[in-house]
């Protein structure tokens, strides 16, 4: 292994390098993250924090219910030895655990600092536009020309509810074809464009969505409204903490970066 940094009494080597680059950006930008971790580890170790068999335990059986254990693709965590697995571990609680000594998660926000937040950005804080639609839908062979001989029989909602029951090739016919309700995004583009635009008890004209032709009714709708500040105020506090978190620990970083800079040593043309 070759090493490619030395931080106060914490090395770094290629190795660590190529498994951080697997989390995401350039050699440089992985580097500077496993620099920002080592930093953190020496302060932490300065406290004297450590890591209980109970913590540890814990922990490990966590990583091993990700999807994505340390922020790694699937499959990662094979390729690592149980010595390296158990490092990683290990410092990714005392990393952890030297942050809450710094900014702990039961940081009091106080809950005008929440509300004036709230009524600042209530447009933010809302529920999504939602409609309730039924369908006819037709697929297969001469599917435009059936659904247009459906829809010319079709004059009012009860004529609707007819001919999906008898017509319609989606098993939702059996409830007149009703979709439920749907935000914007959940269905084909081509069937909000329709459902969106149309009046409640109105009927759309036939269009094709990529599975087939579509006739729609719309049977109810939800505006967007606010959700109530009480709903929403423990969420609210939760991301609040976790903005100040990181700019508390960016902030922080730039003070052991000062405090460690002549112990900071990246080897010339390590990551060449």
């Amino acid at each position: 292994m070759q090493i490619i940094a030395r931080i106060v009494n914490k090395e770094i080597f290629d190795r660590d390098v190529t498994r951080e680059m697997a989390c995401g950006g350039t050699a440089v930008q992985a580097l500077k993250r496993l620099v920002d971790r080592c930093l953190l580890l020496v302060k932490a170790g300065q406290m004297g924090i450590n890591v209980s068999d109970e913590e540890f335990d814990i922990a490990l059986m966590e990583i091993l219910d990700e999807e994505e254990p340390f922020g790694l693709p699937p499959g990662f965590l094979q390729q690592m030895d149980a010595l390296e697995m158990e490092t990683l571990i290990r410092r990714n609680i005392i990393i952890r655990k030297y942050v809450s000594t710094l900014y702990p998660d039961d940081h009091p926000i106080a809950e005008d600092k929440l509300k004036e937040l709230y009524d600042e950005q209530i447009q933010n804080f809302c529920s999504e536009e939602m409609v309730r639609c039924s369908h006819i839908f037709i697929k297969g062979e001469n599917a435009l020309q059936r659904i247009t001989e459906i829809h010319s029989r079709i004059k009012n909602p009860q004529d609707f509810a007819n001919e999906c029951r008898s017509c319609s090739d989606c098993p939702s016919n059996r409830c007149c074809g009703d979709l439920g309700y749907f935000p914007r995004g959940k269905l084909f583009p081509e069937i909000d464009k329709v459902a969106f635009q149309l009046k409640l008890h109105e009927i759309s004209m036939p269009f094709k969505s990529p599975e087939g032709y579509h006739i729609l009714l719309l049977t109810d709708r939800k505006c967007k409204t606010p959700i109530p500040f009480e709903r929403i105020k423990s969420s609210l506090a939760t991301n609040i903490r976790q903005m100040e978190r990181e700019y508390f620990l960016m902030k922080h970083l730039g003070d052991l970066y000062n405090e460690f800079k002549h112990q900071i040593v990246i080897f010339d043309d390590a990551l060449k």
